[in-house]
């Protein structure tokens, strides 16, 4: 009885409409929620690398990275990602895949691998410093 019911259902013009609708709502909502995310990470590297004060203290100090995740209740991983992201595609309309993409496939396909050593917060890089104490080697 209840199959027989929903077959009803599902015939009726109505209906057909109503599911068509939800399903450009979901779908709308899913690839704005996507975006959102990517440009949020744009700019959260966007406002890091344009903050003369941060670039100041953390030359040559991963830690300070480290420090301002925490402060922000995410990793220093995305954080770098943030970073690379804005690096690479300074102009929101030059990330690839345009609005289409999402956050994990830019940092999958895009970016570089995460490697912390190679990211820069100015002009000095991590690779001849030590990313768990900080000295120099």
């Amino acid at each position: 009885m209840f199959e027989s019911m929903t077959n009803d259902l599902i015939a009726q013009e109505w209906y057909e409409q109503l599911v068509d609708e939800c399903k450009a709502i979901i779908t709308e909502a899913t690839f704005n929620s996507r975006w959102a995310l990517v440009e949020g990470y744009w700019n959260l590297g966007k406002r890091i690398r344009e903050d003369n004060d941060f670039k100041e203290h953390a030359k040559g100090n991963q830690s300070s990275v480290q420090d301002l995740g925490k402060n922000l209740g995410i990793s220093s991983s995305t954080i770098y990602y943030a970073l690379q992201a804005y690096d690479k595609y300074p102009d929101q309309d030059l990330i690839p895949e345009g609005k289409n993409i999402s956050w994990n496939k830019l940092i999958k396909k895009y970016l570089p691998e995460k490697n912390t050593e190679e990211v820069e917060i100015e002009t000095t890089e991590f690779a001849n410093h030590c990313p768990r104490c900080g000295h120099d080697y």
